[in-house]
């Protein structure tokens, strides 16, 4: 069977940045706590960067993504009043809890304990520990809390989802994860923090726990297209940076205070001409819409033994995804999964990782022959999943894959 599988991309606009303003909204105080009189600009080393050839997958293509997986497990994310989840943005999966950033009201938080029992939702709502403009969760395993990004705030809770108190950030960004030290950030060049002088011109933040910003990155060019995914920040065991339109994707190395190129994607034979892309949104979705062209913008994972990779091309409506063996070098894909459903759940464009699992979401009818046939799913998982039906909570499923030879 053919998995036939055209991700809607998520278009939305950061609101925290104040795009078409540039009143300054921060404090002498909170601007001079900043100290950019000692910030360092990381210049990314490049001379290790490893070429991506993915000219051969522009066009539509099966490949027998059911012979790569080599072992599957799920979490039944448990389904109450509650704990209902709205269309899912972003999961966190730690050695206790699964954490769930889902669009209910506007975005919300529900915590799952590690085998899926529903543990709270995180109130929504204007008071102390409260969401309202939510965009984005990290997991602080360093000082085991969960730590909350919503407008003009970072918001501390507890591992079980208890508040314990926020603090007001000095600039506006779209993502965050937390480092030892302190956190990096990821903005959105010249597009709100006008406060910082020159570094307004720079999307990646390194600083300490106080926000002082310590280093800066990744020099952006003005972008009119407000548009973007979940997350530029992958991680797992390696900080990997990633932006819209972007073809190099970076690696930032804490201990060092190392920015460098990791790899370097080429789709040269069909890729939507850099112009388009500093335009207005109407020319961008008009001119991808009636041209054969291919663009990629920021989605990528990694596990120890494989990269995932992912193109876009609106004109086709698909998505490709190319998997590639960091041992062997080689890879593998398409824009049509072929998989045997008596053996597995459509699972082949992944949107997480933990740890060495790539992870990605099904959503359950009760109905597909993998529950009661497949050899590879363990009878404690196919029990799990076999009295859900489509008014149940999504399934997440772990995969990892075989190397490729």
């Amino acid at each position: 069977m053919k998995e036939y599988v055209f991700l809607l991309l998520i278009i939305f606009f950061i609101g925290c940045t104040n795009q078409q303003e540039k009143k300054i909204r921060y404090s002498k105080e909170q601007v001079t706590a900043l100290q950019l009189d000692s910030t360092e600009v990381l210049i990314p080393e490049i001379d290790s960067a490893i070429g991506i050839d993915l000219n051969p997958f522009l066009k539509e293509k099966t490949f027998d993504f059911g012979s790569l997986v080599k072992e599957l497990k799920f979490i039944s994310l448990e389904t109450t009043d509650k704990g209902l989840l709205d269309r899912v943005r972003k999961v966190i999966v730690t050695a206790s809890y699964v954490y769930v950033h889902d669009d209910f009201k506007g975005g919300g938080i529900v915590v799952f304990d590690k085998t899926g029992k529903f543990i709270t939702r995180i109130p929504n709502g204007k008071g102390p520990g409260e969401l309202v403009r939510l965009y984005d969760i990290a997991f602080d395993k360093y000082n085991d809390e969960l730590i909350v990004y919503q407008h003009s705030f970072l918001l501390h809770f507890t591992p079980a989802g208890k508040f314990i108190r926020q603090e007001r950030l000095p600039f506006g960004f779209y993502n965050f994860t937390v480092i030892p030290d302190g956190y990096v950030f990821k903005t959105v060049s010249d597009q709100g923090n006008f406060h910082l002088g020159t570094f307004q011109h720079y999307t990646l933040l390194i600083t300490n726990k106080k926000f002082k910003i310590n280093s800066v990155g990744l020099n952006g060019s003005p972008q009119e297209i407000n548009y973007g995914v979940p997350t530029f920040l992958c991680n797992n065991k390696s900080l990997d940076i990633t932006d819209k339109f972007r073809d190099t994707i970076y690696q930032y190395i804490s201990e060092d205070n190392l920015l460098k190129a990791k790899y370097v994607l080429d789709y040269s034979k069909k890729k939507l001409p850099e112009s388009y892309t500093r335009g207005s949104w109407e020319k961008f979705e008009n001119t991808v819409r009636e041209n054969d062209y291919f663009f990629y913008i920021g989605q990528y994972n990694s596990t120890d033994s494989h990269n995932v990779f992912f193109l876009s091309n609106w004109h086709k409506k698909l998505q490709t995804v190319v998997y590639r063996d960091k041992n062997s070098g080689i890879l593998i894909g398409g824009t049509n999964a072929n998989y045997n459903i008596d053996k597995i759940p459509p699972i082949a464009f992944p949107r997480w990782v933990s740890d060495d699992y790539f992870v990605s979401i099904y959503y359950p009818n009760g109905k597909e022959p993998f529950i009661t046939n497949s050899s590879i799913i363990s009878d404690k998982d196919k029990q799990k999943i076999k009295v859900l039906t489509e008014n149940d909570n999504p399934v997440l499923v772990f995969f990892k894959l075989k190397d490729f030879k």
